[in-house]
């Protein structure tokens, strides 16, 4: 399989949640939702009112995608969130996100049943993303962040690997061997995450299969599934358009909360807010410290990304230049400042930035990984943080709309080295 991201099971979640969000039914509790997001403080702002319409239909997206792929005893894998829109299996996907979406990343979802037996088999390609399996308690309603109660990463799963980069992770509520993810009774969600570090990495192969399911089982009929995305809608989208006021404090604009280590051991994040006019940039400069994976992007104000086919709004490890020491200094900034690792805030003044580092070395100290942020006027960035030309900086967006392609096509990372 070139692209492991083009399945069957795929194309049809997609049809299925694409139906299910233009029901009557489900499109009024979206407008019903939407009067709840009006009263938001964000809403009241230039860029936060702008994309608000767009934050939303993400969230409701990936609610339905959810509620599609949700049969623990007939589980798919399934790729949801993502927030790019893309055109493939004959229809276009809108683009579903939520929590700082990572275009680096492919987050793709299993649900079981924490009483069921499973089998997850992955196959990694020679030169794989930083990978992370991660089995979590599911909140009521999906609305919150699981409870993490296990996961497994690249560097634990290669060892185990057969000639071919195939493995197989079980899954059950009984101890286990070294893959094994041990579950509880409840409802939960396995995530993979596939991190490309470059975006000619081909990610896993991924599959699932329930061994023991329930006697008498049948398919839910769509009426059934369009109910439990109705019932949950109110929940989840509360919680998503106030993630963004608790998830690391609403700090002041133009410094960074972190690094926090993220549960299970499996990396590190840091985040905050940016403010920036049209003559400014904000300066931040990051150690990798020898990660496997080092991301940095920027989001609106409700946490959702701009699109980064074609604009510079985020940037990971391969698409970076490094200061001479280095660490890396990222410029966020309306206008190109002619400074090699740019960040586009597609025509925002205000929103959030994140950066991630997974597959960090065990002896890594975390001080030293933030160096410095700081707001400047365009004219007065240091003169040795590195610069770049028009031709190179067109090169690199041309890259970057290639790179992207690989994901959204049957053919997928078949010529990619």
């Amino acid at each position: 399989m070139s692209n492991p991201l083009y399945t069957a099971d795929q194309e049809a979640a997609e049809r299925l949640a694409l139906r299910l969000i233009e029901r009557t039914d489900v499109r009024t509790a979206r407008e019903l939702a939407r009067l709840g997001m009006l009263a938001d403080p964000a809403a009241k702002t230039l860029d936060g009112s702008l994309g608000l319409d767009r934050a939303l239909d993400q969230w409701v997206l990936a609610l339905a995608m959810r509620e599609a792929n949700g049969d623990t005893a007939d589980p798919k894998v399934v790729w949801n969130v993502s927030n790019p829109p893309r055109s493939w299996f004959g229809h276009v996907y809108h683009g579903a996100a939520v929590a700082v979406d990572n275009p680096d990343n492919f987050n793709r979802e299993i649900p079981i049943d924490g009483a069921g037996h499973y089998e997850i088999d992955l196959r990694f390609s020679p030169n794989p993303p930083q990978f992370s399996i991660v089995i979590e308690m599911e909140p009521e309603h999906h609305a919150g962040l699981g409870r993490n109660i296990g996961a497994l990463t690249l560097q634990q799963l290669l060892p185990h690997c057969d000639a071919d980069g195939g493995v197989t992770v079980t899954v059950g509520p009984e101890p286990g061997g070294l893959l094994h993810l041990q579950s509880e009774a409840g409802r939960i969600q396995i995530y993979t995450r596939d991190s490309q570090a470059d975006w000619t990495q081909r990610p896993a192969e991924v599959s699932v299969r329930r061994l023991d399911q329930p006697t008498g089982w049948k398919p839910r009929s769509e009426d059934e599934i369009a109910a439990v995305i109705i019932a949950d809608m109110p929940a989840w989208i509360r919680f998503w358009s106030s993630f963004k006021d608790d998830f690391l404090g609403f700090p002041d604009p133009n410094r960074l909360v972190g690094p926090n280590g993220r549960d299970g051991n499996w990396g590190y994040l840091a985040g905050g807010r940016f403010a920036v006019g049209d003559d400014e940039a904000v300066l931040v400069t990051l150690d990798p410290a020898g990660s496997y994976y080092t991301g940095f992007q920027i989001t609106d104000p409700w946490t959702i990304a701009p699109d980064p086919m074609l604009r510079l709004a985020s940037l990971n490890k391969s698409q970076c230049v490094l200061n001479s020491d280095g660490t890396v200094t990222y410029a966020i900034a309306l206008a190109d400042p002619g400074i090699a690792n740019w960040i586009d805030t597609c025509g925002l003044h205000d929103g959030w930035m994140l950066t991630r580092w997974q597959g960090v070395p065990a002896d890594a100290a975390m001080e030293p990984l933030i160096r410095e942020v700081r707001l400047v006027k365009l004219d007065a960035i240091p003169g040795d943080i590195p610069r770049v030309d028009l031709d190179h900086r067109r090169a690199q967006i041309a890259k970057r709309a290639s790179g992207f392609a690989m994901r959204t096509s049957a053919e997928g990372w078949q010529d990619a080295t």
